[in-house]
């Protein structure tokens, strides 16, 4: 008896925790389905409050269309006023700051402009003096020196401004270029060094700063800068990119692409480094070699424009002056017997010394040309080689000068 009464005590144990057990799942269910219905209610409302507002927005911008078109004009007028010409956006707009950092120099933009303006009031403070002296000496009148004054003042003086910025630019120009040059000389043994260092069993960072030498010049400084970045806590890439972005040079960037690819790869960076190296070489080897196939056109060029040029016309000068004594001997005008046609000979065609500056102006443009061809065919640019322009201009007028001399001594007896 007393374990039939255990398993009736049991049984209802377990009913009772069963119906427990349904009470308060059916108590969850409730609850979670008064919840979904109350969110549902709340996204509507919040479904219908933006559709209202964006109705009522709609509504305004149709009625205040004309007053915000009259605002933009406004806006776009000032703008126009604020854009005037100043020495600050002039700066701005030509990103010299950026230029002076890869030129090099550690000067403000700012205080750059302010002296290159000072220098040419000081210039034109100078010139105007002396205008003023000239004016007293001659006695022209302090009316004449107002309006030259003036003129000068209005006209020269932003053109000499000019001038000094674009001979200021022309020279950072050139600076820059100095840097890539070097740079891109010492830059394979560089990654040589580098290469030797991580396969020693350095870190990329720790290579890269003990792979520079004081002979490296400006890519010491620059590596520097570069580690520098890197202990202040930037990134390794970021800081090889903007090394990369302040030089335009094609080697440079490519083997710091390819280096950034590397070590995002996860691959061999020693190997990696000593290849590119190698290929700067290669690259260097074939420019050289192409340089020497190509000497023959050089010399044909320097030849044509050095002696050929000047000798033809001082030639052609002294013809001119032989043409001119005979037709002054033989006199104003001869006539034909045939009555269809006449000839009349006049000494006063053209000048002689109108051809001496026609002849000047030739070779001159001939020699700048020839001069930077030669810089193309042997270097593949024409900034590598200024210091010829100047040379072939003047050889190519000094051998005009001393061949019209010559020519003409030898004419004088032929006339």
């Amino acid at each position: 008896m007393k374990p039939s009464i255990f398993r009736k005590k049991k049984a209802g144990k377990e009913a009772r925790s069963e119906e427990q057990k349904e009470n308060k799942r059916m108590i969850t269910q409730g609850v979670e389905k008064g919840i979904k219905q109350k969110t549902k209610k709340q996204d509507k409302k919040q479904d219908k409050k933006q559709e209202f507002q964006r109705i009522e927005h709609h509504k305004y911008l149709q009625k205040n269309l004309k007053k915000l078109r009259d605002l933009k004009d406004k806006r776009l007028f000032l703008k126009k006023k604020k854009n005037k010409f100043s020495l600050r956006r002039f700066a701005r707009t030509i990103n010299l700051q950026e230029y002076l950092e890869k030129a090099g120099f550690e000067i403000d933009a700012k205080q750059l402009t302010k002296k290159i303006f000072r220098i040419n009031i000081f210039i034109c403070l100078g010139i105007s003096f002396l205008l003023i002296i000239t004016n007293i000496i001659f006695k022209k009148g302090l009316i004449n020196l107002l309006t030259l004054l003036l003129g000068f003042w209005l006209t020269i003086f932003f053109l000499l401004l000019a001038l000094i910025w674009l001979a200021y630019l022309f020279y950072i120009d050139m600076k820059i270029f100095k840097r890539t040059r070097a740079v891109e000389a010492v830059f394979p043994d560089f990654l040589q060094l580098a290469s030797s260092n991580i396969s020693a069993g350095m870190p990329i960072d720790k290579a890269l700063w003990y792979a520079i030498r004081p002979g490296f010049g400006v890519l010491a400084k620059e590596i520097e800068t570069v580690a520098k970045n890197t202990m202040a806590g930037e990134d390794l890439s970021t800081a090889l990119t903007t090394f990369a972005r302040k030089y335009n040079s094609k080697i440079i960037q490519r083997s710091i692409s390819l280096l950034l690819e590397g070590m995002a790869a996860g691959g061999e960076i020693a190997d990696l480094l000593s290849k590119i190296a190698l290929n700067i070489e290669e690259i260097r080897i074939l420019k050289k070699e192409m340089a020497a196939n190509v000497t023959t056109y050089v010399i044909f060029i320097t030849f044509a424009t050095i002696l050929a040029a000047p000798v033809l016309f001082g030639l052609a000068g002294q013809l001119l002056v032989v043409i001119k004594e005979i037709t002054s001997k033989l006199g104003t005008s001869i006539t034909s017997s045939s009555t269809f046609f006449s000839f009349s000979f006049s000494s006063e065609s053209i000048k002689t010394s109108d051809f001496r500056l026609f002849s000047y102006l030739m070779l001159i443009i001939s020699s700048f040309s020839s001069a930077c061809i030669v810089n193309v065919i042997k270097k593949g640019r024409v900034k590598e080689g200024l210091s010829r322009i100047p040379v072939f201009i003047l050889v190519s007028i000094i051998i005009y000068t001393f061949a019209s001399i010559i020519i003409s001594g030898l004419f004088t007896n032929l006339v």
